[in-house]
């Protein structure tokens, strides 16, 4: 009876696709009776409130032929708030996945924000025919925990662990390769995860990201005025931000005021003003790849009124409530940019801007005491010891004109790489030459494929 039986579940397995689907390539394949993932991550108690295709837009990529996928899915994942307390107090953490097979590698993407699309990482995804799994960063978008009042637990630590948690748990379902990668702060995120759990990852990649070293870092003005792109596009911009420094707060500062006034948003200060006027400029070089810098400076100052509309826009961007928990990781742990109010100190003599408003300006009054908690100690033990000696392999990429690119680290180890794109913007996509020349997307894959299998 018992041999009988053997040969029927073998005869089973044989001919039916659906269940031998959930085996893969590994040594200890997925359990069977999981023929879909959905099933899979409805038997983890962690996870609840399983919504099946939370972005539309992969969908019409899907449909077009550009991003090919079997589903994908949103989820709520439990978490500790504090994990070294686990049987604490808990809240949920929006976890999402673009599943392409139980038998492919999976791409752990470190959101440093809250979470959108599947956009982070969509040609690594591709190339690597991969899984994707986007952790939304606690207290961002859903993943909110109950600790705003004193925001103990934000903190790289805790947010590392939250990833730990969640590889925990979908690595017995996806057993391949994985690696973690993010762009900009989520690309921090991704290298404070390999610093905090080094076992976890085969490969841990950053893009375009920022390694600050202080409460106001000053390479970033350093970088855009002196070194990103040509003296012709950096002399633009100095000219540029001198007139709307000029007079003070008697100058276009006015100008931008009256403008809010009527569209009836509160007036900023003096010092929420200058940032403003520096990241308009900070933002082309970021997002415009460097022969598009001028057109954009131009399309942008070609006169008052739209000169002052982009810095209005740009204030009321960075007043976007989604925002507000970058500014708190900054001022406990990342630092902030300094895009270079010393080359401008003649002009600011004299008027209401002080260096630490500029720290304060987006903080509540209840949580601008966090600038006095700064604390560099994991970044700088990252840039002296953990890149020199990092026991997974590492990969930086940066572009040559992206102002972040300020603060990338000076010195790698053996186990490390960093690829620097000559015309890219403050971008991942590697797939489109506009962005990334194909010399370059070769050698960032051979890298990755060293650690990672492209096969299909």
């Amino acid at each position: 009876m018992k041999r009988q039986l053997f040969w029927l579940i073998a005869a089973i397995l044989l001919v039916n696709p659906l269940l031998t689907s959930c085996v893969d390539n590994y040594d200890n394949p997925t359990p069977v009776e999981y023929a879909t993932l959905q099933e899979a991550l409805a038997a983890n108690d962690l996870i609840s409130d399983i919504q099946e295709n939370p972005d539309k837009s992969a969908m019409e990529k899907k449909k077009n032929g550009e991003l090919f996928y079997l589903s994908q899915y949103s989820m709520k994942f439990r978490q500790a708030i504090d994990h070294n307390q686990p049987d604490g107090d808990t809240f949920q953490q929006r976890v999402c996945i673009l599943f392409r097979g139980f038998d492919r590698p999976t791409i752990l993407v470190t959101e440093g924000y809250f979470w959108s699309r599947f956009g982070d990482g969509e040609d690594f995804g591709i190339n690597l025919n991969a899984n994707m799994v986007h952790v939304e960063h606690r207290n961002f978008g859903e993943s909110f925990t109950s600790d705003q009042e004193r925001w103990k637990y934000e903190t790289s630590a805790q947010v590392s662990a939250d990833l730990h948690a969640v590889y925990q748990a979908l690595k017995p379902i996806f057993k391949g390769k994985w690696m973690s990668m993010g762009t900009s702060k989520s690309g921090e995120t991704s290298m404070d995860y390999a610093y905090y759990y080094p076992n976890d990852m085969d490969l841990a990649a950053a893009f375009c990201s920022p390694f600050n070293i202080s409460l106001d870092d000053k390479r970033f003005g350093d970088y855009l005025l002196n070194e990103a792109n040509t003296e012709e596009v950096r002399n633009l911009v100095k000219k540029h931000i001198r007139t709307a420094l000029e007079n003070g707060e008697d100058g276009l500062y006015k100008v931008c005021c009256e403008l809010l006034k009527q569209q009836q948003f509160p007036l900023p200060s003096f010092s929420e003003y200058v940032y403003n006027v520096f990241d308009i400029f900070f933002t082309i070089f970021q997002f415009n790849v460097a022969s598009q810098h001028i057109a954009a400076i131009e399309d942008m100052t070609q006169s008052t009124e739209s000169f002052t509309a982009s810095i209005c826009d740009n204030l009321l961007k960075n007043r976007y409530l989604e925002l507000y928990t970058y500014y708190v990781d900054c001022a406990k742990e990342q630092g902030f940019p300094n895009p270079g109010y010393d080359y401008f100190a003649d002009l600011l003599e004299g008027t209401s801007f002080k260096v630490e408003d500029r720290w304060k300006v987006y903080l509540t009054e209840a949580d601008q005491g966090l600038v006095n908690e700064y604390d560099n100690s994991v970044r700088l033990d990252m840039l002296e010891r953990f890149f020199l000696n990092s026991p997974i392999p590492l990969l930086f990429f940066y572009s040559q004109c992206d102002p972040w690119s300020a603060a990338q680290p000076d010195k790698l180890g053996p186990n490390a790489k960093k690829i620097i794109n000559p015309i890219g913007a403050h971008s991942p996509r590697i797939n489109d030459p506009y962005y990334c020349p194909p010399e370059v997307k070769k050698e960032v894959m051979d890298y990755v494929s060293t650690y990672i299998s492209i096969t299909p």
